[in-house]
């Protein structure tokens, strides 16, 4: 009998290693979003902020794009990028990969703010067929098993 349950749970185990992975590879791609966020705020601390610095703080990596797009609109500033999570594999040797398209506002500070304000908005592609990441050619939000 408790060979049984231990095959039954070994079998559940297996079955929702796909499941725990995605879920801790999102929750990467999210703790990077929220990073990058901190760093517009740093970056736009002087009170501006240039698409260099924007750049530094959305690097190219693959599989993810990294910038896509920087828009202004009078003293706003909307980026754009496509962000990595990465999460354990379902199999030992391997890893979970999440894109993910993010859109930052970043609104100048006012008085008596540190810095400015940045709002973070992960798109949906599918539902926002004139956001950036569509435009670029970024596939709905994607997950991929490496080894």
């Amino acid at each position: 009998m408790l060979l049984l349950v231990c095959v039954i749970g070994l079998w559940v185990w297996a079955a929702t290693a796909d499941d725990r992975a995605e879920g801790e590879a999102r929750a990467d791609l999210r703790s990077d979003a929220e990073t990058r966020r901190e760093k517009l705020v740093e970056a736009g601390a002087d009170g501006e902020l240039d698409d260099s610095e924007i750049a530094r703080v959305f690097p190219r990596g693959k599989p993810a794009k990294g910038l896509l797009r920087i828009e202004r609109h009078g003293q706003d500033v909307i980026v754009t990028a496509e962000l990595l999570g990465v999460g354990p594999g379902a199999l030992l040797p391997s890893q979970t990969l999440v894109t993910g398209c993010f859109a930052f506002t970043v609104t100048p500070k006012e008085r008596g703010h540190q810095g400015p304000e940045v709002t973070l908005r992960e798109l949906a592609v599918e539902n926002e067929p004139q956001s950036a990441c569509t435009a670029a050619g970024v596939p709905s939000p994607s997950i991929s098993a490496s080894r």
